[in-house]
């Protein structure tokens, strides 16, 4: 087998054989040459002269790196970043000095905050104090003159509205209180009390159909009646629903219009299952908008749910709200806080919190030029404290201004 390819192969290296021929006279023709021109070139001084310089140079270059002393480590003149395995960053800044101007300290101490209970909620009208008027006898809407919005004050007409059972009452009041007073007049005493007692029952008959002592008084004066009577606010408030217009027949029970009062509101706030334990009646919350993110309201709560609302599994709690500036509107959604308790806390202001991607941090300096960046654990008291919780002791020197710009030192050695 091995011999039939070399007998295959063996024009291919036939026709090879002058190639390399020339390639080794080539060769040999060159190093002649090269040998020539070297001993012409080195029989000259300035050139043996060049060469021994360049070899004593290279020579002397790695013989200086074999004996010379190693390298100072300058690792001290740098900044240092130490990364411990609870999450704090430690920093060393030699050298540099922080601006007065820029950089504020204080001393952390240990003390107590109220730990407070967030209830989101919104707020509705204060059903106690809204009114749904209806008919109280059927009849026709003739005219209304407060729509949807409008503010009304007590004993103010909302709508003139005709009745047939109304008109029957007036004339009824009319011709007893006429009977009242000729029975009178004549002293008939057994006759002039029934009388009265006809008339007074008029009345009341009037009273219930919607007519005010003033409509009753009036009619009793003049002795005439109206096809129409007005029906009234029964508080003062504001109309948030008008259920008909005008010329629409209501039958007994039928809704006119719903007035509420927007000076006493409702606050109506979830609270969740593992919190329900921590309400009670009687509750003081603090209450905050967004349409008003720098004022405060108060509420007390009045009613506590007495089972979890299926939908939201929450617990409901109920509080009054006083709106006599007008400020609030129903619907609004707010956010409660109810203080339930104490808690050890160190306090410090906002500005020397870090809000990192899930986390909050502090920088307290250690020594002269080192820092530590650690993170913290708490909740906010208000718009310009935190309560730290875990993370920070008493007796620390907390950077308060200029933290979030010695974070960018923190943030370039991370990298």
């Amino acid at each position: 087998m091995l011999k039939k390819y070399l007998d295959k192969l063996k024009p291919y290296l036939e026709k090879l054989q002058p190639l390399a021929h020339s390639l080794r006279e080539k060769a040999i023709h060159f190093y002649r040459h090269a040998e020539v021109v070297f001993k012409k070139y080195w029989a000259q001084p300035r050139v043996r002269l060049a060469s021994y310089l360049v070899i004593a140079l290279i020579v002397g270059v790695n013989i200086g790196k074999m004996i010379a002393p190693p390298a100072a480590d300058t690792s001290s003149t740098k900044k240092v970043i130490d990364v411990e395995k609870n999450g704090i960053i430690n920093i060393s800044l030699p050298g540099v000095t922080l601006s007065p101007d820029n950089f504020e300290f204080m001393t952390t101490a240990l003390g107590s905050a109220p730990v407070s209970l967030s209830v989101p909620g919104r707020l509705a009208f204060n059903s106690e104090r809204l009114k749904v008027i209806s008919a109280r006898a059927p009849g026709r809407v003739e005219r209304i003159y407060a729509f949807d919005g409008a503010i009304v004050k007590t004993g103010q007409a909302l709508a003139d509205y005709f009745s047939p059972d109304y008109v029957s009452a007036q004339t009824e009041f009319i011709l007893s209180s006429k009977m009242v007073a000729t029975l009178q007049k004549n002293q008939v005493s057994g006759l002039y009390q029934d009388a009265q007692s006809t008339a007074e029952a008029a009345a009341n008959h009037l009273r219930v159909l919607g007519a005010s002592n003033e409509d009753i008084n009036r009619l009793r004066t003049t002795g005439l009646a109206t096809p129409t009577f007005p029906i009234r606010a029964p508080i003062d408030g504001v109309v948030i629903k008008r259920a008909v217009d005008p010329g629409a027949y209501l039958n007994t029970g039928d809704i006119l219009a719903t007035i509420a009062d927007p000076k006493n509101l409702w606050f109506l706030g979830n609270v969740y299952e593992q919190d329900v334990g921590k309400i009670r009646v009687g509750d003081t919350f603090r209450l905050k908008v967004e349409a008003f993110p720098d004022r405060e309201f108060t509420a007390k709560a009045n009613y506590v749910g007495a089972a979890i609302d299926p939908v939201t599994h929450a617990l409901v709690v109920r509080c009054e709200v006083d709106n006599s500036d007008g400020l609030l509107k129903p619907e609004m959604f707010v956010s409660g806080t109810l203080e339930v308790g104490q808690a050890e806390a160190v306090v410090i202001p906002m500005s020397a919190v870090i809000q990192g991607r899930n986390i909050r941090y502090a920088i307290i300096k250690t020594g002269d030029n080192t820092f530590s960046r650690r993170p913290i654990y708490g909740f906010a008291l208000n718009a310009n404290e935190f309560a730290v919780t875990d993370g920070l002791e008493a007796r620390q020197t907390l950077v308060t201004k200029g933290a979030s710009l010695l974070n960018q030192r923190f943030l370039r050695e991370e990298d």
